[in-house]
């Protein structure tokens, strides 16, 4: 297994990425919603208004897009810490998962 910390560059990036688009896959499946009294911040009034634009517009398939208009860097920064807090199994490693 390998941290965040071991991984290159090019892996570095991937993770970010694939964190990012799991982030965005809860928030417009709405399994992920913020609050923004308890986070001191609209984030999710943000988010919100990207839901209206796309229905608007009738493009829901761009709502992540819109999303990412107006909250790239809070969805960027949470995303970081969730690759930095994940370990990264090598070719031939296995894992368990559902045990806890």
């Amino acid at each position: 297994m390998k941290t965040y910390k071991q991984l290159n560059a090019q892996q570095k990036a991937r993770a970010r990425e694939k964190a990012l688009n799991i982030l965005l896959t809860d928030i417009c499946e709405q399994r992920i919603q913020f609050n923004n009294k308890l986070i001191h911040d609209d984030l999710q009034k943000r988010i919100d208004e990207a839901g209206a634009k796309a229905e608007k517009m009738q493009t829901p398939w761009f709502w992540h897009e819109y999303i990412l208009d107006t909250c790239r860097e809070d969805l960027e920064s949470m995303a970081l810490r969730t690759a930095e807090d994940a370990l990264y199994p090598e070719p031939g490693e296995h894992i368990i998962r559902g045990v806890l």
